[in-house]
């Protein structure tokens, strides 16, 4: 069973006015070794640090890095830059053909996608003649996943949680009846690009959130990845260059291979689901 949390815009960074370094995050620092710029295994931990550039000049963007991370395939080497924020139509035939959700689905593995949307967004996704949804939401609906309504009983609420260890804990029971949950965070991303001096407070939502989780002992394996940095640098609103972390935690986190970019989790994933 893998609990999959996607941070939207998490990279790593040792300055000083950084959040990772200023606030109280005791959860994420533990699971990162102190949010380290070095891979490391120990019991049910594996923390690897993942080179999001790919190998393509520009700053990081959310449609290629995301696309990276669900088919393990350069998709910004495709196309010969970075692109996003939604994927267009060489990403979106990626997904639709490699992507970790319609690889599982096609072998019969219970699959959630478990954001919640406010019926108003999917009306809108319904009715527009172009995507506006993220890499993960798209390729949730390419593996003919439902997009729930925040009111569905299966709903998780994505982001701005009044009860973030509640929230934690709700993903950790709802991961257990499920071969791979998928929640995708993108608070931190959306702040960093408009509120940024909101994010010492989703920041610390996430943090609480990952306590819940960890608290309910779960039988799960977290996996918590990001496409890009971004938060991490609230002293401006671009992307960044930065790494970006990999926490593996519970029991399927070990053997976990050398990891390097985004690309090399798919693989591991799979082997993970059988």
């Amino acid at each position: 069973m893998l609990a999959f949390l996607f941070v939207d815009g998490l990279g790593l960074s040792n300055d000083p006015r950084s959040p990772l370094q200023r606030l109280d995050l005791p959860t994420l620092r533990v699971l990162s070794g102190g949010f380290s710029s070095h891979p490391f295994t120990r019991s049910r931990l594996a923390y690897r640090v993942l080179d999001a550039r790919l190998s393509v000049e520009g700053l990081p963007q959310s449609g290629t890095g995301q696309t990276a991370l669900l088919t393990g395939i350069n998709a910004a080497q495709i196309l010969g830059y970075h692109q996003g924020p939604h994927p267009l139509s060489k990403l979106q035939m990626l997904l639709r053909q490699d992507s970790l959700q319609v690889w599982a689905v096609q072998r019969g593995l219970r699959v959630l996608h478990a954001n919640g949307y406010r019926q108003d967004y999917l009306k809108r996704v319904t009715d527009s003649r172009r995507n506006l949804l993220s890499a993960f939401g798209f390729a949730a609906q390419m593996a003919g996943l439902e997009l729930l309504p925040l009111e569905h009983p299966h709903a998780l609420l994505p982001a701005y949680w009044p009860e973030p260890e509640k929230a934690g804990q709700r993903f950790a029971q709802t991961a257990q009846q499920q071969d791979l949950t998928i929640l995708e965070n993108w608070a931190l991303d959306y702040t960093a690009h408009r509120l940024p001096e909101k994010l010492d407070e989703r920041f610390v939502e996430l943090d609480r959130f990952l306590e819940g989780f960890l608290n309910a002992s779960p039988q799960a394996t977290l996996i918590l990845t990001s496409d890009h940095g971004n938060a991490e640098e609230p002293w401006h609103t671009q992307h960044t260059y930065n790494p970006v972390p990999l926490i593996i935690y519970g029991p399927q986190a070990h053997p976990v291979p050398d990891m390097q970019t985004l690309t090399d989790l798919l693989p591991w994933l799979m082997e993970q689901l059988g």
